[in-house]
């Protein structure tokens, strides 16, 4: 309880000296996690929600439009949310709307949900807020009320209670993929139908995503400079088809495919595309990596630009397919 009282001093302090400070930067300096901060602020505007994640979901059609954000630590991808259609089970979630959006949610990685107000953008008015964290503290989720007035943020209070999360830390072990195992990764990678294949041949060779690149490397893989990717972001702008714009982590997939109007460049390397229904941000100096891979697909081969940072952790990637 006095860790909790020392960080939530640390945020109000930050909140009033430095107002712009995001909550992951303030994280960093404080050497915790996001969720360790949103938990010390419980009773203090923010509340655990008592929903099973798979009840979650199915609520949010009550909750009007909102904009929800999937997030890695140097990457975001903000898709606003209307009509959708939404499958869910005890496990999995799945999100489709005529916007080409396209999420695929892991639920049993979602280990705290909290209820708040929250600013979407420095500057902005607090709205109706959930956030979705691992148990690593690591925010997955940020669902923003457009549409405060709707009825499910309402409903949603009924839910809300004062439970503490226990967070412990994450230790990352990477496995490389030796030489004896490359060929029957190879025969797996061949025989790959869809995404679905891709998750299991990680799973049975116990390789993250970024090792399963390195390993196919002149099969079905080719490593580039991270300026082609960022040229890749630029040019998203000029392309007269949609580009399909994905951000995966371990807690599912956020696939939207649009056409982007604006590209720029914003304080301390934040590079940032937009439309009219998705915002997609990425922190440059964090850009490690970068592969172009092809992988077998329900339609054929399937090309794709994929960003990791140092940690080997992926960023982003975009489709390069003309007709995606």
């Amino acid at each position: 309880m006095r860790q909790a009282n020392v960080v939530f001093e640390a945020f109000e302090e930050a909140r009033l000296r430095a107002p712009h400070l995001e909550c992951r930067a303030l994280a960093e300096l404080l050497g915790c996690s996001e969720g360790e901060i949103q938990a010390s602020r419980l009773g203090r505007g923010v509340h655990s929600l008592t929903l099973t994640p798979c009840d979650l979901v199915m609520m949010l059609p009550q909750l009007g439009q909102v904009r929800m954000v999937t997030r890695t630590a140097h990457a975001a991808l903000s898709s606003r949310l209307g009509d959708c259609r939404i499958d869910a089970d005890q496990r999995h979630a799945s999100i489709r709307d005529h916007q080409a959006l396209a999420m695929q949610l892991l639920l049993p990685c979602w280990y705290w949900v909290c209820l708040s107000r929250e600013a979407p953008a420095p500057g902005a008015e607090p709205a109706p807020c959930l956030q979705v964290f691992d148990r690593f503290g690591r925010v997955l989720h940020q669902l923003y009320g457009l549409t405060p007035e709707a009825t499910g943020w309402k409903l949603l209070e009924y839910f809300a209670g004062l439970k503490t999360p226990g967070f412990t830390h994450c230790i990352d072990i990477a496995n490389d993929c030796t030489d004896n195992h490359r060929p029957a990764l190879l025969k797996t990678w061949r025989a790959m139908r869809d995404t679905g294949d891709f998750s299991r041949l990680l799973s049975r060779h116990r390789l993250r995503r970024i090792d399963a690149n390195r390993a196919v490397a002149g099969h079905f893989s080719t490593p580039l400079p991270p300026q082609r990717f960022i040229m890749a972001l630029a040019g998203a702008c000029r392309r007269t088809q949609p580009t399909r714009a994905s951000l995966i982590h371990g807690g599912g997939a956020h696939h939207h495919r649009v056409r982007f109007h604006h590209f720029h460049q914003g304080r301390q390397d934040t590079l940032q595309l937009e439309s009219d229904h998705l915002t997609l941000s990425l922190d440059s100096s964090a850009l490690q990596e970068v592969w172009q891979v092809v992988r077998p697909g329900p339609e054929g081969l399937t090309t794709s630009l994929e960003a990791f940072d140092a940690s080997g952790e992926m960023m982003l990637a975009l489709d390069l397919a003309e007709g995606s």
